[in-house]
């Protein structure tokens, strides 16, 4: 006999985990506690309130933005005595090479160009002759050339020292005044180094003084953000210790479902409607006759 026959069987079983018991408690503590922290993910009162005073010092003028300005443009500008000092160092030199000028041009000892010189010389010359004139006049000798060269002579001798003491004054005159003229410039050029020194200083100081009025809101921005992450940092914690004990030692149960299939042979499939048929003749036989007389087998 041919043919096939096919069998299908399922099995369902559905499964659920659940935490271990002395975990739960925890587990769902660490839930509750979390559950402010994502309800304030925009941000808590205090963090917000602290945004808001660095949103209102940024916005508010800046009172150190136009001094720093200034000593800014003052300090591209330079120094300003550096002009002055320029023009005493000009003024020096022009005063010393006024001075130094008679020298070179050989007119400092010319007495019609000095009136105090020509002074002083005249006076020599009327002392010299008036010692040497009466000497020569009672020696009988007035208006000889012995004479003359004595006069010459003792003018020579009294106008040296003059000249050379004039000449030397006004040497130290004009050194003097050159000299003053440089510590003058450089008086001035280092007022004004120390002028750039202080603007420098506000410069470098006016950063910190503004960044002073948010030192209030910055403090306590970081401490409404400390609030914020420490429930979480604790969760976080907390979670990592009840992990591993509650996946280790929790209960689970799981679902399955199999289908299977199985065809038989004609032989296979006959033997199998046999046994049946047996199953349901086997009364018949062994029941002590029910209508076929005597208990017979009826197929016998």
């Amino acid at each position: 006999m041919g043919g096939t026959s096919k069998s299908t069987q399922q099995t369902q079983q559905q499964s659920q985990l659940t935490p271990w018991a002395p975990a739960a408690s925890g587990v769902t503590d660490i839930l509750s506690t979390l559950a402010p922290s994502i309800d304030t993910l925009a941000g808590t009162p205090l963090v917000n309130q602290a945004f808001g005073a660095l949103e209102a010092n940024a916005q508010a003028p800046n009172p150190y933005a136009a001094p720093a300005q200034g000593a800014t443009l003052a300090e591209l500008a330079g120094g300003p005595n550096y002009a002055r000092a320029a023009d005493l160092l000009d003024r020096g030199y022009g005063a010393t090479a006024a001075a130094l000028s008679p020298y070179t041009r050989g007119s400092a000892l010319d007495p019609a160009s000095n009136p105090a010189l020509a002074q002083q010389l005249a006076a020599v010359n009327s002392e010299v002759q008036n010692t040497v004139a009466p000497m020569f006049s009672a020696a009988g000798r007035l208006a000889s050339p012995a004479m003359a060269m004595a006069i010459a002579r003792g003018i020579a001798q009294g106008d040296a020292p003059i000249l050379q003491n004039a000449a030397t004054n006004q040497i130290n005159a004009v050194n003097a005044l050159g000299g003053a003229g440089t510590s003058t410039a450089a008086g001035l050029g280092n007022l004004d180094a120390g002028n750039a020194g202080i603007l420098a200083q506000g410069i470098a100081n006016a950063p910190a003084a503004y960044a002073a009025q948010n030192f209030g809101p910055q403090a306590l921005l970081t401490a409404a953000l400390a609030q914020q992450q420490l429930p979480i940092s604790n969760a976080g914690l907390l979670s990592s210790i009840y992990e591993q004990p509650a996946a280790q030692f929790g209960t689970q149960t799981g679902s399955s479902s199999s289908t299977g299939t199985q065809t038989m042979s004609g032989a296979q499939q006959f033997a199998t409607i046999a046994r049946g048929i047996n199953s349901l003749l086997s009364p018949l036989r062994f029941g002590g006759g029910t209508g076929y007389g005597g208990g017979g087998d009826p197929l016998g």
